[in-house]
């Protein structure tokens, strides 16, 4: 029942609702983990985390202030993306970038952009995190100061958090929303799926998830 007759329309509500069948059930974490691509044995446990902060919570866990993160970030960054600017360039998606975007020049900025990275639904499975980005009728983020795209932005933390606890999971990304045709004309999804990896299969709808959770 909707408070005050109100419908919620933000994207955290419908997250919460979809995947709350998923905490409760071992099977169904297991379930849509192999439906997002992964082999997972009947005796692995997923787990799962709604709105991750990973980077920032890694940090806190480390006893990082806000300016130890720079120098972690921006050498893990560069050692693991030498490339990015290079593919998003080269992708023809992104024209207007500024001389800023993509670099480490910065470091205290890209260190910003990190820690303060949220990934809507996070599952760890043995060999794999999957990270995923929920929307209803939102865009995705375009207006970092370094990272500047959103799904790029939520790749590269993830990737960077691996790297920082040491740890050789793969990543596997995915998106859900309203309508499966439009999210995949995204210029972002195309990035991710062209440069990045994603499986088309993983651009899901609302639906596919509730087909799962029942």
């Amino acid at each position: 029942m909707p408070i005050l007759g109100i419908e919620n329309r933000t994207e955290n509500w419908r997250t919460a609702q979809v995947f709350a069948p998923l905490f409760e059930h071992a099977a169904l974490r297991r379930r849509f983990a192999e439906r997002l691509g992964a082999s997972i044995g009947g005796g692995d446990d997923v787990s799962l985390e709604l709105f991750w902060h990973g980077l920032h919570d890694y940090g806190i866990r480390r006893g990082w202030k806000t300016p130890d993160y720079a120098e972690p970030c921006a050498e893990a960054y560069e050692r693991l993306f030498p490339e990015l600017r290079g593919q998003v360039e080269a992708s023809g998606l992104f024209p207007k970038l500024a001389a800023r975007h993509y670099g480490a020049s910065d470091k205290v900025k890209l260190a910003d952009n990190l820690r303060n990275t949220e990934s809507d639904i996070v599952l760890e499975a043995p060999n794999h995190l999957f990270i995923g980005e929920a929307k209803r009728e939102e865009k995705f983020g375009d207006d970092a100061s370094v990272l500047k795209h959103q799904l790029v932005r939520q790749y590269a933390m993830a990737r960077i958090v691996l790297d920082l606890a040491g740890s050789e999971k793969a990543i596997v990304p995915f998106v859900v929303g309203n309508d499966r045709d439009k999210l995949e004309k995204d210029k972002q999804v195309r990035f991710m799926i062209e440069r990045l990896g994603m499986r088309r299969e993983n651009v899901l709808a609302w639906a596919d998830v509730q087909q799962l959770t029942g």
